[in-house]
């Protein structure tokens, strides 16, 4: 089985040469502790999309990328349902068993370029 990290880095290498109008960008959702450890701070929003990308022109889209056994989170839900009632496409791409790193990111690509 294909880790989701793997698919995301073979995605975002790809991504410039596939799908050369738009720049995908990775997402990191923490929390950070300061030296003091009653310090924390949180980076970004529980849930949201793994890649998030902006077409030519300015259209955005968010990425949530799964490998054949990953599921969505309840706060992923939450994130794609914001997404959604905000009008920004919103995909979950999802490996499949059997299939190469090469062959996910193919079928992957076919899928971003369908969004309207």
């Amino acid at each position: 089985m294909t880790l989701e990290s793997d698919l995301k880095a073979a995605l975002l290498l790809a991504a410039p040469r596939l799908l050369p109008s738009l720049r995908l960008f990775r997402r990191q959702v923490m929390r950070v502790r300061l030296e003091d450890p009653d310090r924390t701070f949180a980076v970004g929003i529980k849930g949201q999309a793994d890649l998030w990308g902006v077409w030519r022109g300015g259209r955005h889209i968010e990425l949530e990328l799964k490998n054949a056994t990953g599921r969505l989170t309840t706060h992923q839900v939450a994130w794609q349902a914001f997404c959604r009632s905000w009008g920004v496409p919103h995909l979950v791409l999802r490996g499949r068993d059997g299939e190469s790193t090469e062959e996910t990111v193919r079928r992957w690509i076919i899928e971003i370029q369908a969004v309207p």
